[in-house]
């Protein structure tokens, strides 16, 4: 059964450009070093690698309720790029979908469509 669903849209200009000004400060906001790590480390690659994995995180926001308040953060949600696309829910995040009805347990999918990152995320009971 499906307790929330999230989806969004980034677009992957914009992360290159957001990338290309930050670098690995935004990375390291966004994600933990063994989520950092599985990035490619080729320019163009490791933006579109990173701006799916936003999608993933911004729906799986939204899949639970919260966006980015009541204490969920970015590196609450675990984004795996596969194949298959996976999205793991951990500390504060899994606290709010467990109150939801939900293990934790979600079905995701990552993928581009043109100039943007789409990802849809499913909070399953």
């Amino acid at each position: 059964m499906v307790v929330g669903l999230g989806v969004d849209l980034v677009e992957l200009a914009r992360v290159a450009s957001a990338l290309e000004r930050w670098g690995e400060r935004l990375i390291g906001k966004l994600m933990d070093p063994e989520e950092a790590a599985r990035l490619p480390g080729a320019r163009d690659e490791r933006a579109v690698a990173l701006a799916l994995a936003i999608a993933g995180k911004e729906a799986a926001s939204k899949a639970i309720g919260t966006g980015w308040s009541r204490g969920v953060r970015w590196r609450d949600v675990v984004v795996e790029l596969g194949p298959p696309a996976a999205v793991r829910l951990r500390d504060r995040a899994a606290e709010v979908a467990r109150r939801l009805g939900s293990d934790g347990r979600t079905r995701a999918t990552l993928e581009l469509r043109g100039p943007l990152a789409v990802g849809q995320v499913w909070l399953l009971a």
